[in-house]
């Protein structure tokens, strides 16, 4: 993740238009590894909240904790062709691609404040409606379809002809990355019960400083690092798109 963008970068022959656009694809890369660090808890941290706090009761059925994770590619299924003709249909207004990335990253921020939220519901065994869950889900799909398609279009767009291949390579990169981050902030859940506390050795999980006691402290870090990396981008965007050089 370092050193691919300094020899990238030294290539002398690139032009100053294509170094910037450059500039541009590892800018979005950092906030990249935000954004899944966040939305890959689906497969981690979410799972055991789906099995131990979630009401999965239908009925005299108990849907298994694991078919929550059918619910993202369902949903990029059926919102893909709505929201791409979104796009179209906004023609000259439409987004930039860093701005819908920052969409995204504030869709992720959306998604674990609806769980927050959720929680305050929460019934005597500590368990809430699967809706909550689905609905995390939904929106964190919406935020998927306003990032990663995305993010790929313009690495193609952006990148030198004779290096797409190596900075498509790149991007990767920072996905890769992102999945070893979202396992250290999924080491982050707090225990679930005294015995569990009991087996850490009475600590709870902590991040700069901080003890991640309850579930609400361990939401609220992806809501605060999904929502600031979100407004940083708005922020810049401005600036990335003079980077680009006329590229959407």
């Amino acid at each position: 993740m370092i050193i691919m963008p300094i020899v990238i970068l030294s290539d002398k022959k690139l032009t100053g238009i294509e170094r910037q656009r450059i500039i541009v694809i590892f800018i979005l890369a950092f906030f990249v590894i935000f954004f899944w660090g966040a939305f890959e808890q689906a497969g981690a941290s979410l799972t055991l909240f789906a099995d131990r706090n979630t009401d999965r009761s239908i009925g005299n059925w108990t849907m298994p904790a694991s078919w929550f994770q059918s619910v993202n590619p369902l949903a990029v299924i059926i919102l893909a062709t709505p929201i791409a003709l979104l796009w179209t249909k906004m023609g000259k207004n439409e987004l930039s691609s860093p701005m819908k990335m920052a969409w995204g990253l504030l869709l992720v921020a959306v998604g674990f404040a609806v769980i927050a939220l959720g929680l305050k519901t929460a019934d005597s065994a500590g368990k809430i409606s699967m809706f909550w869950l689905l609905a995390l889900y939904i929106i964190h799909s919406v935020g998927e379809l306003c990032l990663s398609p995305i993010g790929l279009s313009m690495v193609s767009k952006l990148s030198p002809l004779r290096l797409s291949s190596l900075l498509m390579g790149t991007w990767f990169l920072a996905n890769a990355a992102a999945n070893k981050f979202a396992g250290t902030l999924g080491a982050l859940i707090p225990p679930a019960s005294a015995e569990e506390l009991a087996k850490a050795g009475g600590q709870y999980p902590s991040i700069l400083g901080f003890n991640i006691t309850n579930l609400n402290e361990f939401f609220m870090v992806f809501i605060i690092m999904s929502g600031l990396a979100a407004v940083i981008l708005i922020f810049i965007t401005k600036y990335l798109k003079k980077l680009m050089h006329g590229v959407n």
